[in-house]
């Protein structure tokens, strides 16, 4: 028990922990991720893969897999039924996002329950090892690691890891067992989930939504799979008169409501799985408790609208895989760690409350002056590099068409037309990296001077696109800036002041303050 069977065990192998998975063996760090089930998710869950996770799929390699095994998004729409003239609700997103070329990708539609496999696969193929049907108790925290008991149908053994994260969903045990509480509130009923396979072109009539609300059934209708193999699924509140622990009788239950969604009275939909869920609007009090850490519906829960669940999640691990990186290597201090309950935390609480304030909102009707559009959220986040708490909920995020280029926020995507297509190609997803103009002082003193940890990207001025030449400027150049300096997160700590004096010295330093937060300089 003396030596560590790996850096990070990972208790969950859904979307969240396969994700943290494939981020921290990206990372270089030794991963194990258990899971109960016997196998990645079979019921569809999330489906809409906002633009931000496109982005982190895209540094990790899996976006094209993503892409072949989903379909683009095709928006949101109201009728009386899927048969009856639609109603636009919720354009596709796609078109904000390229019509302001905010990002090289665009927003996607993929099923859960496909995006898992690829995940699994690429964190096995770096390294990680993903074990299945395997049980984890007796967590234990020590002072220098974690340890716990992982049984599986073939035996047991006791794992020793430096640090664990907790993916193990909206009742996490592990949480429990921490005595981290949950605040927010419960969002009353409980919600009846059918996935079933029919032809319903009848209906479409060549027409086609990712998601349909039928008010003739009070119900929705969701597009799964793609047009190679399609499946439905209807979401829908459970009824008085049925039983929510009896899935045949609820099947049966559902056929009459399948018919009404949409328009086909003679339907013979193929039931193959229903589940019943209840769901709130929750954020965990902290993120943290020691070496153990919660990511995910584990951290947070909201309603689906939106499609903001299993995002927020995937981006959790993000956030949360280069800090644990650089703990497993010594590079940081404890306070590196804190920083992602207090980076997370805020921007969570807002998109729980953006989340349910959509749920509570009439299909059809215009957005409240307080909903923001789920662009903003993805990309224009603000963090308190600091690690003090946002002010109030406005500070969380920015205009992402009009990016500060501030610490703290995402790295603007600038279209290139040299070898990388985008700033964001410039970034390395496991060391920090400066981004800077070719004459920049601060990148001529490190390529001759080079400070470890940290790779050097210039671009000259004739590689980016005419018309966002001044987006350029506002955010990685202008007056007073030299270059950027961005974690593996492709978020920026630093900006280089333009003077020459000490430019790796200042480099140095700023990398320090980013590692180590409670530094003094």
């Amino acid at each position: 028990m003396s030596e560590l069977d790996c850096d990070v065990l990972i208790v969950g192998g859904g979307l969240v922990g396969l994700a943290a998975g494939a981020f921290l063996s990206q990372q270089g760090v030794k991963v194990t991720v258990a899971e109960r089930h016997r196998e990645t998710s079979r019921h569809p869950k999330a489906r809409l893969v906002n633009v931000r996770s496109m982005e982190l799929y895209r540094a990790l390699g899996v976006d094209d897999e993503i892409r072949a095994a989903g379909e683009p998004s095709a928006g949101f729409a109201v009728a009386d039924n899927l048969a009856s003239p639609h109603e636009s609700w919720i354009a596709p997103p796609q078109e904000e996002v390229a019509g302001e070329g905010l990002s090289p990708v665009a927003p996607y539609s993929c099923d859960q329950q496909r995006i898992e496999p690829i995940l699994r696969k690429r964190a096995t193929a770096r390294g990680a090892r993903v074990l299945f049907d395997t049980e984890v108790t007796d967590i234990q925290q020590h002072a220098d690691s974690v340890t716990a008991r992982l049984a599986r149908p073939d035996g047991g053994q006791v794992i020793r890891a430096r640090f664990l994260v907790a993916a193990d969903g909206a009742r996490s045990p592990i949480r429990t067992s921490l005595g981290i509480g949950l605040e927010g509130e419960a969002v009353p009923g409980t919600a009846v989930s059918a996935l079933f396979r029919a032809d319903l072109e009848h209906a479409l009539r060549g027409r086609w939504v990712d998601a349909l609300m039928a008010r003739d059934a009070g119900a929705f209708l969701f597009a799964r799979g793609d047009k190679g193999d399609r499946t439905w699924q209807l979401g829908t509140h459970l009824r008085a008169d049925w039983a929510a622990d009896d899935p045949e009788a609820l099947a049966s239950h559902l056929v009459p409501v399948i018919r009404a969604a949409t328009g086909l009275s003679d339907l013979s939909p193929e039931v193959e799985s229903v589940l019943t869920w209840t769901t709130g609007a929750y954020t965990a009090d902290n993120f943290r408790r020691g070496r153990i850490f919660l990511a995910g519906d584990a951290a947070h829960q909201m309603p689906p609208y939106g499609g903001f669940g299993g995002n927020t999640g995937v981006q959790d691990a993000h956030n949360l895989a280069w800090k644990l990186a650089a703990a497993c290597r010594g590079d940081a201090s404890d306070a590196l760690l804190d920083t992602y309950h207090a980076e997370r935390a805020s921007l969570v609480a807002l998109t729980v409350a953006q989340a349910l304030l959509r749920s509570r909102k009439t299909p059809g009707q215009p957005a409240p002056a307080e909903q923001l559009d789920a662009t903003t959220l993805a990309l224009g986040f603000s963090y308190q590099l600091d690690g003090t708490k946002m002010p109030h909920q406005g500070t969380a995020v920015e205009d992402p068409a009009a990016p500060s280029g501030r610490p703290g926020t995402r790295a603007a995507h600038v279209p290139l037309t040299g070898p990388a297509a985008s700033t964001l190609d410039l970034l390395d997803p496991a060391a920090f990296t400066f981004v800077a103009s070719a004459t920049s002082r601060t990148a001529i003193a490190l390529e001759h001077h080079p400070v470890p940890g940290v790779r050097v990207r210039t671009v000259d001025p004739g590689d980016v696109e005419a018309r966002h030449r001044q987006r350029w400027e506002n955010v990685y150049g202008g007056p007073r800036c030299d270059g950027l300096l961005i974690r593996p997160d492709q978020v920026i700590a630093w900006r280089a002041p333009k003077t020459e004096a000490d430019s790796d010295t200042n480099v140095q330093n700023a990398i320090q303050q980013a590692l180590q937060p409670d530094a003094s300089l």
